[in-house]
């Protein structure tokens, strides 16, 4: 089991993946940028993907976004998530993604919402977090698609 966190302010997703580490629950991945995080997911299997929307896209991510992210990731530079969301469909077997963010923009929770599997708003305590990542961890065992 895997889970990727793609969060540029990483003030719970420590304490939440030091307890994954712990319980021996996932390995988990750390990324910070938009960029980063599609290399990562073109890279290894990620079973649970957790991100934020208000990530940065990174130093160069025309090298690494697909053509649709490409046309408009000049628009988007403080919501670089919705950069990823899109970069999703590229990935041969998406992960359940679980967003963490504290956008309340309803027209971009909207277009969120067709990818992603549950929302944590933030700030959230520690544990709030680590509940929905295990919650979503267990419901990718009982689908059978982990990845290990």
């Amino acid at each position: 089991m895997r889970v990727l966190f793609v969060d540029d302010d990483p003030e719970n997703v420590q304490t939440c993946t030091e307890a994954l580490s712990l319980a021996n629950a996932a390995d988990v991945v750390i990324v910070h940028t938009v960029e980063e995080a599609v290399r990562t997911l073109h890279a290894v299997h990620i079973d649970v993907l957790v991100m934020d929307l208000f990530i940065p896209l990174g130093d160069a991510p025309r090298t690494t976004l697909g053509p649709r992210a490409r046309k408009y990731a000049e628009n988007v530079d403080h919501l670089g998530g919705l950069v990823l969301l899109d970069e999703l469909v590229r990935v041969p077997s998406p992960p359940l993604t679980l967003l963490h963010t504290a956008c309340r923009d309803v027209v971009v929770m909207d277009l969120a919402r067709e990818v992603v599997h549950a929302r944590v708003r933030k700030p959230a305590p520690a544990e709030v977090l680590l509940k929905a990542v295990l919650d979503a961890i267990a419901e990718v065992r009982g689908a059978g698609t982990n990845g290990d």
